[in-house]
């Protein structure tokens, strides 16, 4: 019998756990403390206050949860993914390997000062497992309220079509993908331009100015994602152009809220931007392979070695003019 388990009880773990239990499947939310289990157990998410409570979502923070899961979701912030594949290790160690979906949109660094996909430190940390991404524009308040929503699950056809199959039915439609790498390449760097857009718009630049940034923000992606040996449907399908534009819509969006406030000189909010998390190890990875990547180069300027807004604006403006 299936047995779903998410890893993590904030908003993506809830609105996760939410779709499968609108189509009755049997699912755990792995919780980090007992008061996120208490509130799941009340229909509510301590992450998304604003939305009205749903039937009460099962959760425990007891790891033991896993032993029988068939399915597990990974809803964690990057950082925390090789934790919850130790975890996944132990529990399941003498027992039938689940499917892992990784739901974080992000990029890790490794034990050498360099760069990896989540992917690449999944296979490493769980080979026995099947590894999927699981990724698309969607926002969590909006799915945990039961709106619709359109997904990528990348990776094997078996593992893609068990996911596939899973949320049939739900307010989740998916989709199957081959392509693992350019999935995570392009989630983890969408949240990067999220942020040069919103600084773009806080600073009073214009549409226009959005506008640009967006189409050479996925002209990065589209390098980038070649050259990792992504395929180029990808990039302009759900998981690319698709959650690029949800994620740049707007204050919605912790990325491009976190973008806004630096333009306007603000303070961001205490919110996970996982833009401001990713944009360096991107940045280095990028350099590694000698891709150009002049919006990404200059958002790790931004967050990671406080160069002035103006100035890197300025260089951009004042790079070469080229074909498109």
């Amino acid at each position: 019998m299936t047995h779903f388990v998410v890893i993590g009880g904030g908003s993506w773990g809830a609105a996760i756990a939410s779709s499968l239990q609108r189509v009755q499947q049997p699912v755990t939310v792995l919780a980090r403390n007992q008061q996120t289990v208490d509130m799941l157990a009340q229909g509510r998410c301590q992450k998304l206050p604003d939305c009205a409570p749903i039937a009460p979502l099962a959760a425990t923070t007891d790891h033991n949860c896993l032993a029988a899961a068939t399915m597990i979701f990974v809803a964690v912030p990057v950082q925390a993914n090789a934790e919850s594949f130790d975890i996944i290790n132990t529990i399941q160690a003498s027992a039938p390997p689940a499917i892992v979906a990784l739901c974080a949109k992000g990029i890790v660094s490794d034990n050498q000062g360099g760069a990896m996909l989540l992917t690449t430190l999944a296979q490493s940390m769980i080979p026995r497992h099947e590894v999927v991404v699981f990724s698309g524009p969607s926002f969590a308040d909006e799915v945990f309220s039961g709106l619709p929503a359109a997904l990528v699950a990348a990776g094997k056809e078996t593992a893609t079509k068990a996911i596939q199959d899973a949320f049939e039915g739900s307010n989740l439609r998916v989709y199957r993908n081959t392509d693992s790498v350019g999935v995570a390449l392009a989630g983890a760097m969408k949240n990067v331009i999220a942020i040069a857009a919103g600084c773009a718009v806080g600073l009073g630049l214009g549409d226009n100015a959005k506008a640009a940034i967006l189409t050479r923000g996925l002209s990065e992606i589209a390098r980038f994602s070649s050259v990792l040996g992504a395929k180029s449907d990808t990039i302009y399908g759900l998981a690319g152009v698709g959650d690029l534009a949800l994620t740049c819509a707007g204050p919605h969006s912790r990325n491009m809220a976190f973008g806004m406030a630096l333009g306007r000189g603000e303070a961001p909010s205490g919110q996970l931007a996982e833009g401001s998390r990713t944009v360096a190890a991107l940045a280095h990875l990028a350099a590694h392979h000698n891709i150009d990547v002049p919006i990404t180069n200059a958002v790790d300027k931004l967050v990671n070695h406080g160069e002035d807004l103006h100035q890197i604006v300025a260089g951009l403006l004042a790079r070469p003019a080229h074909t498109e």
